[in-house]
C-alpha cells in the first residue's frame, strides 16, 4: 500500500513539475523578434518548447530579411491577418497566398554545400538529384495545451498538415476551431494596435477574397534573446501576456 502511495505521489509530482515546465521558458532564453511594419511594430515571443522547428525556422527567415517587404495580403476582421509569402513582394496579386521558402531559403551555405553533394552522389548512382530550388515543408508540430487567442502567432498551410513554409498569420480574436490544426510558435506580446490597423484596412475584392487595397509590408525584422533586452515596458507586457495565456488555460 506504500508503494502504491508512493507511486501516486510521484506521478502527481511528474504531472506538476511538466505544468510548471510548460509555463514559460527560462527568462534568459526566450526569443523574441520584433516586426516593424508599416503600420508600427509589434513585438513577438517565440515559443520553442512548444514548436522548436517553427520558431527556429521563423527565426532563421526573420533574420535573414526573407520577410522584408512581403506583405500581409489576407485581412480577416474578427479573424486573422496573414502574411510571409515572398509572392507578395512582386505587387502581383494573383500569386500572393501561394509561395514560401525554397530549401535555399532555409539552409545555411555549409549546409546548401551538403545538399549539393549529396546530390552528386545520387545523380552517380542513377537517381533523381536535390535541388535548392525544392520547397521546404514543415512537419505539424500541433499542441493540445495551447489555443488560438487574440495575438496568437500561428503558421498558416496548405492541405496537408505537414506543409508550412513561412506564411503566418496572427489572430485579432479567439478562433477555437483553430486548435490543434494549426501550428501554434509564438504571441504577440506588444503592438496589437499595429495589428488592428492592418486588419480593418479596406479591402479589394476584385484582387482576391479579402485582399487589401494597399497591403501593408513589413519593414524589417529584429532579434532578440531574453527579457532582459526589452525594454521595461516590454517586459511588464510579456509577464502579462504570461498570466493572460495562463487565464485562459494556454500553455506550452
Amino acid at each position: 500500500m506504500h508503494r502504491i502511495l508512493m507511486s501516486v505521489v510521484l506521478c502527481v509530482a511528474c504531472t506538476v513539475l511538466a505544468a510548471v515546465s510548460l509555463a514559460a521558458p527560462a527568462d534568459a532564453d526566450v526569443p523574441f523578434v520584433k516586426m516593424y511594419t508599416e503600420e508600427g511594430m509589434f513585438l513577438i515571443a517565440l515559443f520553442p518548447d512548444l514548436a522548436p522547428h517553427h520558431s527556429a525556422n521563423f527565426t532563421y527567415l526573420a533574420e535573414t530579411g526573407f520577410f522584408d517587404e512581403t506583405a500581409f495580403h489576407r485581412i480577416i476582421p474578427g479573424f486573422v491577418i496573414q502574411g510571409g509569402d515572398p509572392n507578395s513582394k512582386d505587387r502581383d496579386p494573383r500569386n500572393d497566398g501561394q509561395g514560401g521558402p525554397s530549401l535555399a531559403d532555409v539552409l545555411t551555405e555549409d549546409e546548401q554545400q551538403q545538399l549539393a553533394a549529396a546530390g552528386e552522389i545520387l545523380e552517380a548512382k542513377g537517381y533523381a538529384g536535390l535541388s535548392l530550388d525544392t520547397r521546404a515543408n514543415l512537419k505539424a508540430e500541433f499542441s493540445v495545451t495551447t489555443k488560438h487567442l487574440r495575438g496568437t502567432m500561428s503558421m498558416a498551410r496548405a492541405r496537408s498538415h505537414d506543409s508550412a513554409g513561412s506564411q503566418f498569420f496572427v489572430c485579432v480574436d479567439a478562433t477555437p476551431q483553430l486548435d490543434r490544426q494549426y501550428t501554434v510558435f509564438g504571441h504577440v506580446v506588444t503592438g496589437m494596435e499595429a495589428v488592428d490597423r492592418i486588419v480593418s484596412a479596406p479591402t479589394d475584392p476584385s484582387k482576391g477574397q479579402d485582399y487589401p487595397a494597399q497591403p501593408v509590408r513589413v519593414v524589417r525584422c529584429e532579434l532578440l534573446t531574453g527579457v532582459a533586452h526589452l525594454s521595461a515596458d516590454e517586459q511588464i507586457a510579456y509577464r502579462e501576456m504570461i498570466e493572460f495565456l495562463k487565464a485562459e488555460g494556454s500553455s506550452w
